[in-house]
């Protein structure tokens, strides 16, 4: 991006120096991996184990620690430890950076960092919800708030253990807590006020919570980012949520999501949402460790974002009174648009006796887990309630139950889907299936049921919306021209033409997997003559070829994960994924890699692959045009076949 415009904006973007030259050669990929895949195993030079990303049973997921990549040659994912942090944790860009900068113990550094930083003022916020936290805790524990820590275990039936590692506590009731035990000058007071902890009437500040039991929301960093506050007895509200504030967006936050992440190592095999911040205690504290809760709202679309991000199956736990089954309906709702054939919403609706909280504490876990598995599917919730609005005894009201049934099943993504709700219609409707979807060819969809304005395509079109607002963009940073990017000149796609057509990109696809045999031999295999002669011959690719070798001359232990980052938000950072994937055909030993010597053999056949086809390109113009040839071109003709003998023998 123009620096102009970084400044203009003043939003902080991350260092490309920091990302490529610092952060990246300070992780071990394969022991980042490891962390979050237990089975990875070490096979020779490369580590080998079962893709995180997609379902298989032969491992085909493998990690190159001298390369600094993964690849799976299954589902085709592949990149260095930002891209495999970014798409495990389903994390913006950003986030991934600071996440693997955390667990280096490094500091993110900043480009363009005017005086006013958006970052450096929601540190603040965040130090200050962290000791709102500590502070509530603490006073849930001591004496004179006994009262409280009775209401979590004796009336909620919370362990000890639990309330500890929830960080649950308590608001007293006082009108200056948070001004004693929290704010530490004027400047932590007002902020207090823009997170919605203190609120100010004219001249004087006043708690937002007071003799109640707290509840800390905390996102998928770890961070305290609001709070929510519940009464001991029947006052009303019950329940008091936090508003949003700089750093802290509902919709775009689940309750629980965080730990049910660290429970499941980030890879859920579902997400059951159910409405309460204490329904989601009591499940995970019986072991269904895997329960999240919207934060007074209806389920949002980014919601069901974050959580088809981390699970495919989601089952949406609802009471089964009257309000029950209309939230369950607004989530389908919601849901539709987001929905693949490798996704799965389910609706389970509790007894009128019972939410989560009162049944899992009565039953134990196998029955709720046993009540999840027998929840409803996505067509059979569907036809059930479209169904229920009508009273299909009554013939006239057939016909208008058909048309909102099919334009509901028309809206639906997935083809298979769609045939099994036109099944289950079948049946109420007294229609056979092949006509239903006669019907159902002309049926409109319904507009309930389409991707919502505000979020087309599974991301919102506001990005102060999508995430707090410290960055601009998650990417932004890398518009800026870099000396050490490149672009590969011919913009064809993989899809247009075979990957490695040329020699030339066949060469640079060696160098980008391979810059230390580069490296290494540098100066034997004479590279920068090598790429004047490239470039006095006119062939494509000498550019970007030059800009290769001049950054591994600079920086000989550049690895190919560091230029897959210089690549990062260029327009040919996709093409340079696959050339740095790109099967060379190059046969590997027991221990995974080939000897220096024979990797440089193979370097040394594109260097000469890549001279024999411009010289034969230039001998066939000549050949071509021998009768009108002049002497000086007939002797370059003969120059050029002993060139070529030479090459070929050589």
């Amino acid at each position: 991006m123009d620096t102009r415009i970084c400044q203009e904006t003043a939003m902080p973007f991350i260092s490309r120096t920091f990302i490529a030259d610092r952060l990246l050669p300070a992780v071990s990929i394969e022991k980042l991996i490891g962390k979050y895949v237990p089975d990875l195993k070490r096979a020779g030079s490369s580590y080998v184990c079962c893709c995180p990303f997609h379902k298989e049973k032969t491992p085909s997921f493998h990690v190159t620690p001298s390369k600094g990549l993964f690849h799976c040659f299954g589902c085709k994912e592949s990149g260095n430890a930002i891209d495999f942090i970014r798409k495990y944790k389903n994390l913006d860009f950003v986030s991934a950076v600071e996440e693997l900068a955390q667990y280096a113990g490094m500091e993110v550094e900043y480009e363009h960092k005017p005086e006013h930083d958006r970052a450096d003022l929601n540190k603040p916020y965040y130090e200050l919800l962290d000791r709102c936290a500590s502070a509530f805790q603490q006073a849930l524990f001591a004496k004179e708030n006994e009262n409280a820590l009775n209401y979590y275990m004796q009336k909620r039936g919370m362990s000890r253990e639990m309330i500890i590692a929830a960080r649950l506590g308590f608001a007293p009731n006082s009108w200056s807590f948070l001004q004693e035990k929290v704010a530490r000058n004027q400047d932590d007071i007002n902020r207090l006020v823009d997170l919605g902890m203190l609120v100010r009437k004219e001249d004087r500040v006043f708690p937002m919570y007071h003799n109640r039991v707290m509840i800390p929301i905390i996102d998928r960093r770890h961070r305290v980012v609001s709070f929510g506050g519940r009464t001991m007895g029947d006052d009303k509200p019950k329940y008091l949520n936090t508003k949003e504030s700089p750093i802290y967006r509902k919709r775009n936050e689940l309750f629980g999501f965080c730990e049910a992440l660290d429970a499941n190592r980030n890879k859920p095999e579902r997400i059951v949402i159910v409405e309460g911040y204490m329904d989601v205690l009591s499940v995970r504290q019986a072991g269904c460790t895997y329960a999240v809760a919207s934060l007074g709202t209806a389920t949002t679309p980014e919601q069901f974002k974050m959580m088809f991000g981390v699970t495919d199956k989601v089952v949406c736990c609802y009471d089964g009174d009257a309000a029950g089954r209309h939230a369950a309906w607004h989530a389908l709702s919601i849901a539709t648009p987001q929905l693949s054939a490798d996704k799965e919403v389910r609706f389970a609706f509790l007894p009128p006796e019972h939410d989560p909280d009162s049944y899992v504490r009565e039953f134990g876990k196998e029955a709720f887990e046993k009540f999840l598995d027998n929840s409803f599917s996505y067509p059979e919730f569907l036809i059930r309630h479209c169904a229920e609005e009508y009273n299909l005894s009554d013939p006239g009201q057939l016909s208008p139950f058909l048309s909102n049934a099919l334009s509901k099943i028309k809206a639906i993504p997935i083809r298979t889907l769609q045939a099994a709700a036109i099944k289950l219609l079948a049946k109420p409707s007294g229609i056979p299936e092949t006509q239903l979807f006669s019907m159902l060819d002309e049926a409109l969809p319904d507009s309930d049921f389409m991707p919502r304005p505000e979020f087309v395509g599974g991301r919102q079109n506001s990005r102060q919306e999508s995430a707090p607002a410290n960055y601009r963009s998650s990417n932004k940073p890398y518009r800026k021209q870099n000396p050490r990017s490149f672009e590969i000149e011919d913009t064809d796609t993989p899809k247009e033409k075979s990957l490695l057509n040329t020699p030339m990109r066949k060469l640079i696809a060696f160098i980008l997997q391979q810059p230390t045999v580069v490296a290494t031999f540098l100066e034997d295999f004479s590279l920068f003559s090598f790429v004047d002669i490239c470039t006095r011959l006119k062939i494509r690719g000498s550019a970007d070829l030059s800009e290769l070798i001049s950054s591994i001359a600079r920086e000989p232990d550049i690895t190919p994960a560091r230029f897959l980052e210089y690549s990062r938000d260029t327009q040919k950072e996709g093409y340079i994924r696959k050339l740095i994937t790109a099967e060379l055909g190059l046969s590997t030993d027991k221990d995974g890699e080939l000897p220096l010597n024979k990797r440089a053999d193979f370097l040394s056949k594109c260097l000469s692959e890549v001279l024999i086809e411009a010289i034969n390109s230039r001998a066939f113009i000549i050949n071509n045009r021998i009768s009108a040839a002049s002497p000086e071109e007939k002797e370059e003709l003969k120059r050029i076949r002993e060139t070529l003998l030479e090459l070929k023998q050589s």
